[in-house]
């Protein structure tokens, strides 16, 4: 399964974030020059976290983002459901397939679906926090 960019994003904000010493601000353009990627993007992905709870922006001289929440309490499955438009790994209808009504594939398809998402429920951000990404992160501030 592919992630879109912006479950991407916000995981990559989110990790980033998620490193800094406690209330600790970042600005989005620092995320997106450190990970090389899209302002555009990363500008969005953002507001969606902040209209989610789980980062907050603080606007004006010295402002930034940071996280409102304990990592702990930033479950993974609950960012990819909220970021991914669609978790249906094939859709027969789209493209209409002589064979929809015999075949198993979709079955299949939803089952491996289910299964990576049973994998992703007991992880929380902090879960995937190591001093070994902080250390990095620090040192290429």
């Amino acid at each position: 399964m592919k992630l879109s960019k912006q479950t991407d994003y916000a995981f990559r904000t989110l990790i980033f974030l998620g490193h800094l010493p406690e209330g600790q601000l970042s600005t989005i353009q620092h995320i997106c020059t450190y990970y090389n990627i899209s302002s555009n993007h990363v500008s969005k992905v953002v507001m969606h976290l902040v209209r989610l709870g789980y980062i907050e922006a603080i606007r004006g001289k010295g402002g930034g983002i940071r996280l409102c929440m304990p990592a702990k309490k930033i479950s993974l499955v609950d960012v990819l459901k909220q970021f991914e438009t669609t978790l249906k790994p094939i859709d027969c209808k789209e493209q209409p397939c002589r064979i929809i009504r015999s075949c198993k594939l979709k079955g299949v398809l939803e089952d491996a679906l289910q299964a990576f998402i049973d994998t992703l429920k007991p992880y929380t951000l902090a879960d995937i926090l190591d001093e070994e990404t902080r250390a990095i992160l620090l040192v290429d501030k």
